[in-house]
């Protein structure tokens, strides 16, 4: 659709009765759309400005900002959004995932998106009709690349083997309408010149959240983390009471005694008689942590010579 420069016809501001039937036409054709969507779409302050070209297209932007909204017929019944809108409401449209970032070279080089080149999600292919409009995202960037209308329905789809064109692309990231902006602009550092990977900061955000996650649940295992070779080794020479740091072993005592503190201990009964009353089912998270207690205790009491061998816990 924008391969090509186009030449401009006219450039005017919307009207307000005009306005209003655009907005009434983007929520219809578009109900993900909240209101505060609207407003952030087409601000309810802000002058509309509304650009037709010699090929029938119109394209509706705000005033001294970016293109919102582009009519490819100019009848207003096939209105699609821009990148700049998909980046301010990425949810707007249901999206096609590509297999990966490689993948972006073609639909950011102008050519449609093919079904072999979409990340089929577990559950299956999404259910759509032909001719609805589609966006395009890259797996861990949120931000979409381009946008079109399906070529043939879901039905279909399957029944040619998910083989084809999947979506017409009317608009993409780099392209003439892209351009055209005198401050465009990419929404994450994911956008590179010629191709689209994942956010690295939505990466280095998770890997963070990850990090953590790990380091909470292993945090028992990790008290021996900042002791070097070279002390663990002074440590076992001086002596056998020295073989564990001082505070490891009052970290370990305390720890222990929180927990026989927790456990219930009852009378030997002979086995005809029930104990369900007395005991309560443990969950993974505490058999967990009774492990973690016993491996303390054995390396405060047992263990002498270290480092030691995986094997001696088996």
């Amino acid at each position: 659709m924008f391969k090509k420069s186009m030449e401009l016809k006219s450039h005017q501001r919307l009207s307000g009765a005009d306005r209003k039937k655009l907005k009434r036409t983007i929520k219809d054709r578009f109900p993900a759309a909240s209101d505060p969507d609207m407003d952030s779409l087409l601000p309810p302050k802000v002058e509309i400005t509304v650009d037709k070209f010699q090929n029938r297209v119109i394209v509706y932007g705000v005033e001294g900002g970016l293109p919102m909204f582009f009519d490819v017929d100019g009848r207003g019944t096939e209105v699609f959004p821009t990148v700049y809108a998909l980046w301010k409401v990425p949810n707007l449209l249901p999206s096609f995932l590509l297999k990966g970032g490689e993948v972006s070279r073609y639909v950011i080089g102008g050519a449609d998106l093919m079904f072999p080149g979409i990340s089929i999600p577990p559950e299956g292919l999404p259910t759509f009709s032909a001719g609805e409009i589609w966006a395009v995202k890259v797996p861990g960037n949120p931000a979409p690349i381009a946008v079109g209308s399906t070529t043939m329905s879901s039905t279909e789809a399957l029944k040619a083997g998910l083989r084809g064109k999947a979506l017409k692309i009317t608009h993409y990231y780099r392209d003439l309408l892209w351009e055209s902006v005198e401050g465009h602009y990419v929404p994450n550092a994911g956008f590179l010149e010629d191709v689209v990977f994942e956010d690295p900061a939505s990466s280095s955000l998770c890997q963070t959240s990850n990090s953590y996650d790990d380091d909470t649940a292993n945090s028992s295992h990790n008290q021996w983390d900042g002791i070097n070779d070279e002390e663990v080794r002074d440590s076992v020479d001086a002596g056998d009471d020295q073989s564990v740091p001082d505070a490891v072993k009052k970290t370990a005592e305390q720890e222990i005694m929180l927990s026989l503190a927790n456990v219930k201990v009852t009378d030997n009964v002979s086995g005809d008689e029930s104990i369900a009353e007395d005991q309560h089912p443990l969950s993974v998270e505490d058999m967990d942590m009774l492990l973690d207690k016993c491996l303390l205790q054995a390396l405060h009491t047992t263990v002498k010579d270290l480092p030691m061998p995986g094997s001696t816990l088996w």
